[in-house]
């Protein structure tokens, strides 16, 4: 199932007790703020009061909009009927009930990892934690399947506390599924309810050393992969990356493809195309040099695609020593085919512009 965020339904019900234009009293912060104080004052953490609750409310100027409902900020020239502000208010939005399915980190591989990934895993973490306050709630994050020496290591990396709950088991959910990206099938939001656990492996691999490791989590519960229309590789593995795609995912009306190709990443473009060049260029022999080469077509659909820009075409020429985008005519110019370290090569008297569309780096 599709989930409204905290912010949606916070405003639905503001709009409907007739509260449409409130000032925050306080810098509201960074992140998607709204969605976190939607939550904050449900749980009473934050209030609202209406205009005659409070002498006076000063003018500000629009800072968000949902459903209706503005919001207003710092100095300005519109007028609030209520404001927020950090203590309990007047306007009652208690009865509120958010039902989310939970975002589980498992770091049972953390023994595995070296120390300048451990510490990447703590900063991906952190960031995925502040993702899931802006979709749905922290009370939604956790990480779980911690040795004594990784619950040491968090607690020391970010004293004095940690900011997210650390579970013992997870037990409870009917229903839990494992991203891996060599899992059979692939992830839809069908198979997601209130109840439902959605695990992430909490494996950062600078060498590729742990490549499949997340097949070995959780095997008793399904696995399901992230991929863009049926490719796996152009899909961001860091672990807040994930999170984002599939919270993105689970709040928007979008197809996963959609969500996938708004969530790329410079380095999984770049790791992405790299591969592909690795896999698709084209050699020719012009006058004893090796001269590497995609066809048009191709260079065409990674544009169309996945909107690759010109930066990241040269960035990922270097991988191969450059490239020329070439047109279907060089091949009426071939004099033969020959073969340099096992891989066809075809023979070129000399390569003219006319046959050439792009020439990186």
């Amino acid at each position: 199932m599709k989930f409204k965020k905290p912010r949606e339904i916070f405003c639905e019900e503001l709009y409907r007790l007739g509260v449409k234009r409130l000032k925050f009293l306080f810098n509201p912060g960074r992140g998607d703020f709204l969605n976190r104080t939607a939550y904050k004052v449900v749980k009473g953490k934050y209030g609202i009061l209406r205009k005659g609750d409070i002498p006076e409310i000063k003018p500000g100027k629009l800072i968000e909009k949902c459903k209706d409902v503005e919001f207003l900020g710092f100095k300005g020239d519109e007028v609030p009927d209520s404001a927020v502000i950090r203590r309990k208010g007047t306007v009652d939005l208690s009865y509120i009930e958010f039902k989310y399915p939970d975002v589980g980190v498992d770091l049972s591989f953390f023994r595995e990892l070296l120390p300048s990934e451990k510490k990447s895993l703590a900063v991906q973490l952190e960031l995925s934690y502040g993702i899931v306050k802006d979709y749905l709630t922290p009370e939604n994050f956790f990480v779980f399947n911690l040795s004594p020496q990784a619950e040491e290591f968090l607690k020391t990396f970010f004293k004095p506390k940690v900011p997210f709950r650390i579970r013992e088991s997870i037990e409870g959910y009917s229903n839990v599924i494992v991203l891996d990206p060599n899992a059979e099938e692939e992830f839809t939001h069908e198979e997601v309810d209130g109840n439902t656990l959605i695990v992430v492996g909490g494996i950062v691999d600078s060498s590729e050393r742990l490549k499949g490791s997340t097949g070995k989590i959780l095997k008793e519960f399904k696995h399901r992969k992230i991929t863009y229309k049926g490719i796996v590789s152009i899909v961001p593995d860091r672990i807040n990356e994930i999170v984002k795609i599939i919270l993105d995912y689970l709040t928007s009306p979008d197809e996963l493809c959609e969500v996938v190709r708004r969530n790329l990443t410079r380095d999984s473009k770049l790791r992405f195309l790299r591969q592909f060049l690795e896999r698709e260029i084209v050699r020719f022999l012009v006058n004893g040099e090796i001269v590497r080469g995609i066809p048009e077509e191709k260079f065409k659909w990674l544009i169309e695609e996945f909107g690759f820009s010109d930066f990241i075409f040269k960035k990922a020429s270097k991988h191969v020593s450059g490239f020329i985008v070439f047109k279907p005519s060089i091949f009426d110019k071939v004099l033969g085919e020959t073969e340099v370290r096992g891989r066809k090569v075809f023979v070129l008297e000399e390569i003219s512009d006319e046959d050439v569309l792009k020439k990186y780096p």
